[in-house]
């Protein structure tokens, strides 16, 4: 029996048998990151006084719980403590779903149980039913905590803008896909949580909340009734700067650099290659991940070069080049162009950025 389960039998056996006529259905969920460690976050639920659940901890949700309609308290009381820490009255209404949270950290954001009602009716047909509920209580403002929701290549989904901390979407109607999307500043520059792309099929329901703090718990996103998103690294610019080349033995190669610029808002990496030809003179090649594909770790860019310094230049593709960024001093890149074999080349930070500074003169 796994947590989850766990939980649900035992908030089922609270009500024993008078179950059986409930109209209303609760799930039950732990968004309130108050400790820097999981164990540090259990505790227990009490239901008009009597204790329904025990050790539940932060990122934890039920399956929905048949209920009674009627009024409800819960308290949630800190594994250990006599006290509880949130208090809740709710009034449940028959044939309707909710979900009932705890959230906030008790620093940043007051702790506070927070209820939706919930609309699992079926989507139309081909497709899915998506929300958005903001509960990460990261900043000591509501100001502080507005975040945008985006697609990896930095789009309004939704027109999700301005969202504050205890702010929840209506359901979006979507087709059913595969869908890459991030929780970002307002303007889309900072890029907050970006899960991994997940398959959403057709006749999904899903509710996506925004949990953690940044401080006790790492920030992330939790899929009701799914469960916790993978996530990868979001893009930033550590790597933003111009590298020297190296080549394979780690010989530095004269008059060859990369300019090197992720573009965090489109998860995109753009750049230039300052190279020269055999006369000296100077070849004009950029690369583009075309609108996105860099992970902050990982890109295939397409390699271009520009010809004519006119009001139209002739750019074309010449071929590709694959980056790793190792660190933010230190770059990967096999380059591939036409039919010629790859060739590796190592990029070493020469100027500084604002989070890695040039490295010191020996």
């Amino acid at each position: 029996m796994n947590k989850r389960t766990r939980i649900a039998a035992g908030l089922l056996a609270l009500g024993g048998s008078g179950l059986a006529l409930a109209d209303a259905n609760v799930t039950v969920a732990h968004f309130a990151p108050f400790a820097d460690t999981l164990d540090g976050t259990s505790v227990s639920v009490v239901l008009n006084g009597e204790t329904a659940l025990e050790n539940v901890r932060f990122k934890d949700f039920t399956d929905p719980i048949a209920l009674p309609a009627g009024d409800y308290t819960i308290d949630i009381v800190p594994t250990g403590a006599t006290e509880a820490a949130i208090t809740g009255d709710f009034t449940l209404v028959d044939d309707t779903d909710y979900t009932v949270f705890a959230t906030g950290n008790g620093t940043l954001q007051d702790l506070q149980l927070l209820a939706t009602v919930d609309d699992n009716s079926a989507p139309g047909a081909g497709n899915v039913k998506v929300r958005v509920f903001h509960a990460a209580p990261f900043a000591d403002t509501l100001e502080g905590t507005e975040v945008s929701i985006r697609t990896a290549a930095g789009d309004l989904v939704g027109g999700l803008q301005g969202v504050p901390f205890g702010v929840g979407s209506d359901y979006l109607e979507l087709p059913a896909d595969t869908y890459d999307l991030k929780v970002a500043s307002n303007d889309g520059t900072v890029n907050f949580i970006d899960p991994l792309p997940v398959a959403l099929p057709e006749g999904a329901v899903v509710t996506l909340f925004a949990v953690g703090d940044g401080v006790n718990q790492p920030l992330a996103i939790i899929a009701v009734p799914v469960g916790e998103l993978e996530l990868r690294d979001p893009v930033t610019e550590t790597a933003l700067g111009i590298f020297q080349l190296l080549d394979g033995e780690g010989n530095v190669l004269e008059k060859q650099g990369f300019n090197f610029t992720p573009i965090a808002s489109q998860n995109r990496l753009v750049g230039n290659w300052f190279v020269y030809d055999e006369n000296g003179e100077p070849t004009w090649l950029h690369f583009d991940s075309d609108g996105g594909g860099f992970d902050g770790e990982m890109a295939e860019t397409t390699l271009y070069r520009t010809a004519g310094m006119g009001d139209v230049p002739e750019t074309e593709a010449i071929g590709t080049i694959i980056f790793g960024v190792q660190d933010c001093r230190t770059i990967m890149a096999e380059v591939t162009v036409g039919t010629d074999d790859p060739v590796m080349y190592q990029g070493s930070r020469l100027s500084p950025n604002a989070v890695c500074p040039a490295p010191q003169a020996q």
